[in-house]
């Protein structure tokens, strides 16, 4: 297993909690239309381009500290756009 990294392990919790999430709520998520679950995979999908997003990083940039650095503050910028789409 190759080592962990900062996007890495954000994407990995946050399809965890999504996941867990859809399944707990999958009977509210499911009434009317079913727009809850589009948007439970657009954002599943947001955890696996964190993912994707953080294998070219580690391709690209080899020095382990401007990695881990870059990829906390695209976490940070995440997570802030995340808790304002959450507040709205």
């Amino acid at each position: 297993m190759k080592k962990p990294t900062v996007l890495k392990i954000y994407s990995l919790l946050y399809l965890i909690g999504c996941i867990i999430f859809t399944i707990l709520n999958y009977s509210n998520l499911d009434k009317g239309e079913g727009w809850g679950l589009v948007l439970m995979i657009g954002l599943i999908s947001m955890g696996i381009i964190g993912l994707i997003l953080d294998f070219f990083l580690t391709k690209l940039i080899q020095n382990k500290i401007t990695l881990n650095l870059t990829e906390l503050f695209i976490v940070l910028i995440f997570s802030i756009e995340l808790l304002i789409k959450i507040k709205k």
